[in-house]
Protein backbone atom coordinates (compact mmCIF):
# COMPACT_ATOMS: atom_id res chain seq x y z
CA UNK A 1 0.00 0.00 0.00
CA UNK A 2 1.29 3.50 -1.01
CA UNK A 3 1.69 6.06 2.37
CA UNK A 4 -1.21 8.45 2.57
CA UNK A 5 -0.74 12.01 1.83
CA UNK A 6 -1.30 14.31 4.23
CA UNK A 7 -3.72 17.92 3.99
CA UNK A 8 -4.17 19.97 6.70
CA UNK A 9 -7.73 22.26 6.56
CA UNK A 10 -6.72 25.93 6.43
CA UNK A 11 -7.26 25.63 10.60
CA UNK A 12 -4.97 23.05 11.44
CA UNK A 13 -2.58 25.18 9.08
CA UNK A 14 -3.01 27.95 10.83
CA UNK A 15 -2.80 26.41 14.53
CA UNK A 16 0.37 24.44 13.34
CA UNK A 17 2.11 27.42 11.95
CA UNK A 18 1.94 29.18 15.22
CA UNK A 19 3.33 26.45 16.98
CA UNK A 20 6.84 26.43 19.00
CA UNK A 21 9.27 25.16 16.74
CA UNK A 22 9.83 22.07 18.74
CA UNK A 23 6.29 21.23 19.00
CA UNK A 24 6.19 21.40 15.20
CA UNK A 25 8.99 18.78 14.78
CA UNK A 26 7.34 16.69 17.06
CA UNK A 27 3.78 16.84 15.14
CA UNK A 28 5.90 15.97 11.77
CA UNK A 29 7.25 13.27 13.47
CA UNK A 30 3.85 12.16 14.48
CA UNK A 31 2.51 12.76 11.19
CA UNK A 32 5.17 10.14 9.77
CA UNK A 33 4.51 7.67 11.93
CA UNK A 34 0.55 7.97 11.02
CA UNK A 35 1.78 7.91 7.48
CA UNK A 36 2.93 4.30 8.17
CA UNK A 37 0.02 3.20 10.24
CA UNK A 38 -3.16 5.58 9.58
CA UNK A 39 -4.95 3.49 12.00
CA UNK A 40 -2.83 3.81 15.17
CA UNK A 41 -5.24 6.67 16.53
CA UNK A 42 -8.30 6.27 18.77
CA UNK A 43 -11.82 6.85 17.50
CA UNK A 44 -13.72 9.32 18.91
CA UNK A 45 -16.96 9.00 19.98
CA UNK A 46 -20.15 11.10 20.48
CA UNK A 47 -20.19 14.36 19.11
CA UNK A 48 -16.94 14.20 17.42
CA UNK A 49 -17.56 10.26 16.05
CA UNK A 50 -15.94 9.80 12.75
CA UNK A 51 -13.08 11.71 13.51
CA UNK A 52 -9.86 9.88 14.95
CA UNK A 53 -7.08 11.27 17.38
CA UNK A 54 -3.29 10.72 17.45
CA UNK A 55 -1.84 11.95 20.95
CA UNK A 56 1.60 12.54 20.47
CA UNK A 57 3.23 13.63 23.97
CA UNK A 58 0.63 16.15 25.07
CA UNK A 59 -0.80 17.50 21.45
CA UNK A 60 -3.70 15.71 20.07
CA UNK A 61 -3.74 15.38 16.18
CA UNK A 62 -7.87 15.06 15.31
CA UNK A 63 -7.94 13.90 11.59
CA UNK A 64 -9.89 11.70 9.57
CA UNK A 65 -8.24 8.94 6.84
CA UNK A 66 -10.14 8.50 3.90
CA UNK A 67 -9.22 4.80 2.25
CA UNK A 68 -10.27 5.74 -0.96
CA UNK A 69 -8.06 8.48 -2.12
CA UNK A 70 -5.56 7.38 0.56
CA UNK A 71 -5.44 10.41 2.51
CA UNK A 72 -4.91 11.53 6.01
CA UNK A 73 -6.91 14.88 6.20
CA UNK A 74 -5.92 16.72 9.35
CA UNK A 75 -8.69 19.12 10.83
CA UNK A 76 -6.63 20.10 13.84
CA UNK A 77 -3.82 20.10 16.34
CA UNK A 78 -3.75 21.08 19.74
CA UNK A 79 -2.92 21.05 23.31
CA UNK A 80 -4.24 18.00 24.95
CA UNK A 81 -6.07 20.50 27.37
CA UNK A 82 -8.49 21.82 25.35
CA UNK A 83 -8.11 19.78 21.83
CA UNK A 84 -11.70 18.27 21.83
CA UNK A 85 -13.71 21.59 23.10
CA UNK A 86 -12.14 24.09 20.38
CA UNK A 87 -12.03 21.75 17.98
CA UNK A 88 -15.95 21.37 19.05
CA UNK A 89 -16.40 24.92 18.53
CA UNK A 90 -14.77 25.41 15.25
CA UNK A 91 -16.70 22.82 13.96
CA UNK A 92 -20.64 24.72 15.41
CA UNK A 93 -18.76 27.78 13.72
CA UNK A 94 -18.23 26.09 10.59
CA UNK A 95 -21.62 25.14 10.52
CA UNK A 96 -23.36 28.02 11.33
CA UNK A 97 -21.94 29.37 7.92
Amino acid sequence: MRRPAVRFTPEAAKLVSKLHPEIKKMIRSALEELRSNPFLGDDLREELSGFKTFKPRRYRILYKFDEDENTIDVYYVGHRSDVYEQFMLLLKQLQEK
